[in-house]
Formats: structure tokens, sequence, C-alpha cells
């Protein structure tokens, strides 16, 4: 089967040399674009990591120490304060027959979320547990909020205690 070449291909064959040059010029200089963008949001990324460094990175802990919390006559908690960042495994008395799953969120005093368990189950102890690494609370004071799942889906408030880290 005879295949017939366009005479405008025919033109450009001459100047096979200058296409083929032209288009990696054109793929190096999109190369190049690519590569500076990336850098930008790699400088980006280094201002955040440099920002966490200040501010502090999670330390592995030295210490695990377990915390009873009784909702229906809550103490104060005092976690951290020492030289080395302790894993605190607190267990949240829920015996209650209303619900057959829980939400725990531990927030700040100004409402501000910083870990949150959805879905939470009761061990066979009847208590739902919750394990965190001291060197996550910066000194000041929270609230750890448990609420159950009702039988529509909603949450009812269970209980909170607080929380001092220092």
């Amino acid at each position: 089967m005879p295949t017939e070449i366009s005479p405008w291909i025919e033109r450009l064959s001459a100047h096979r040399l200058a296409i083929t040059a032209g288009g990696l010029f054109l793929a190096l200089v999109v190369a190049l674009a690519w590569v500076a963008w990336r850098w930008g949001v790699a400088e980006d990324r280094m201002e955040l990591l440099q920002k966490q460094a200040e501010a502090g990175f999670l330390q592995a802990p030295s210490t695990t120490r377990a915390v009873r919390v009784d909702l229906r006559a809550p103490g104060t908690i005092s976690v951290g304060g020492r030289d080395f960042p302790e894993r605190i495994d607190l267990r949240v008395n829920a015996r209650t027959g209303r619900y057959a799953r829980f939400r725990l969120s531990l927030m700040r005093d100004d409402g501000t979320l910083l870990v949150h368990a959805d879905q939470v189950v009761r061990d066979s102890n009847m208590d739902l547990r919750l394990s965190f690494n001291t060197s996550l609370l910066p000194a000041g004071s929270y609230v750890l909020r448990v609420e159950g799942y009702g039988r529509a889906g909603g949450l009812e408030h269970l209980g909170d205690a607080r929380v001092i880290a220092g």
C-alpha cells in the first residue's frame, strides 16, 4: 500500500535538526519551570518545619503512667512537668448501659481540639482507653470531654475531667 507524504512534511524535513533542537529546548524550559515552582513549595515546607522545630517536636516518652478517671467524681489530672515526656494511658470509667460507642476529646480551655478519638468502645473492664504523649501538651489547662452515641446516632454529653499540664 503506497503512502503519500504531504508537501508540507517534505518542506519540514530539511529543518529536522532545528525542529528537534527547538522541541528539546521547549522541554527543558518546561522542566526548569516545574523545578522552580517545586523549589518554592520546598522552601515553604522548610519554613513550616523550622517553625515546628522552634515550637518543639514530639519527644519519645521515657515512662508510662496509667491514670484512672471516674466521670461520676472527676478530679484534676496532672500530667507532664518533668524533664522527660511520659506516655499517659487514660482509663475512663464508662459504666453505663445507655451507650455502646463513645467519643473522647482532649481540648484546651478555649475549646481548641487537640486529640479526638471517635467511635471508641469499652474494654473488658468497661473502661475507655486513650493514650497520648505529654510532649503533645504545652503547659496549661485542658478538658477531657466524653460523649456517648445515643440510639439515634446523636452525641450526648457524658462527662468532663480537667487536665493540667505543667
